[in-house]
């Protein structure tokens, strides 16, 4: 069996009867026609350009992010291909990464490199605690919920957003529609986004949601960019409607400059690298082996999401 990856496979991981051929977004239309291929593991950006090229025997898209907004899922169940994402692979450095950008806002440490005197002044006024702290998750997946174990151990009360999820822990309420989040961000302190990209997210947060944002209080997102009006963000940033924001969206860090974002001071601008840590990698090698033996053996492979379509 060959599994076309543009990732590479540490061997030590690879299950006997896969032969692994490296792609990329350019070469692999070369392998068209191919009745060997069964497996790719790609990006989204390859996974759409795979939907047309003639590959009879495939029967598994192994995409290597959680992500999978643009990949033509139902085109590719039509043809008898399932497509698995990276499941919960990035959820804890995410996660972690939120709880660090919080931290860094609430006790004013992202000032301290920029403080022209010897030590950081002991203001009472702003420094503050996350205890007794309100949160809004918007989307109670798997990231979501990462974040949400690690804000309740802070004593954080946990709310959460989302139309498909009902109900778990840590959460003390998922709300369901537009109407019931707009009634309850005014009491939030915190409101973190990590909703995927899609018909129903894209640009819902925007002034009409940053309106009913409570004074002071912090925006985090580390879900998908096309989800934020980002000139309402910004204007909520810089009239003071929005305290203070992480943004972790970015595909490059942005120039200082250039980018309005950078040039705030109540905002931390990062690369997109909060899902990047030496485990998340290990983690996603030992998914896609795992994937690749399941289809060796006709087992039931892990994180499909077109399944039953």
């Amino acid at each position: 069996m060959i599994v076309l990856s543009e990732n590479h496979i540490d061997n030590s991981f690879l299950p006997t009867g896969a032969i692994i051929k490296a792609i990329s977004l350019k070469t692999i239309s070369g392998f068209s026609g191919s009745t060997d291929v069964e497996m790719i593991v790609c990006s989204r950006e390859t996974a759409k350009a795979a939907v047309a090229i003639d590959l009879p025997k495939l029967k598994l898209i192994q995409l290597t992010s959680a992500g999978f907004d643009g990949v033509p899922t139902d085109e590719f169940a039509k043809k008898g291909v399932m497509v698995a994402n990276a499941g919960d692979t990035y959820s804890v450095p995410i996660a972690e990464t939120v709880v660090h950008g919080i931290l860094m806002i609430i006790k004013r440490f992202n000032k301290s490199p920029k403080n022209p005197h010897l030590r950081l002044r002991r203001n009472y006024k702003y420094i503050t605690e996350l205890k007794d702290k309100s949160a809004m998750i918007l989307g109670a997946g798997s990231i979501g919920t990462e974040i949400a174990k690690r804000l309740y151990a802070f004593d954080v009360e946990i709310f959460g957003y989302d139309k498909f999820i009902t109900q778990k822990e840590p959460y003390k309420v998922i709300y369901g529609s537009r109407a019931e989040l707009k009634e309850a961000l005014p009491a939030m302190d915190i409101v973190i986004s990590t909703l995927p990209d899609n018909d129903d997210t894209k640009g819902t947060i925007n002034g009409e949601i940053f309106s009913c944002f409570k004074n002071n209080s912090i925006f985090v997102n580390v879900g998908r960019r096309a989800v934020i009006n980002e000139d309402d963000l910004y204007r909520g940033l810089k009239t003071g409607q929005v305290g203070s924001a992480l943004l972790d969206r970015f595909d490059i860090l942005p120039n200082p400059v250039t980018d309005k974002f950078r040039r705030l001071r109540n905002v931390i601008v990062l690369p997109g690298v909060a899902a990047i840590s030496r485990e998340s990698k290990i983690r996603l090698q030992e998914y896609i082996c795992d994937n690749i033996s399941a289809l060796i053996n006709r087992t039931e492979q892990k994180f499909v999401i077109n399944r039953g379509k």
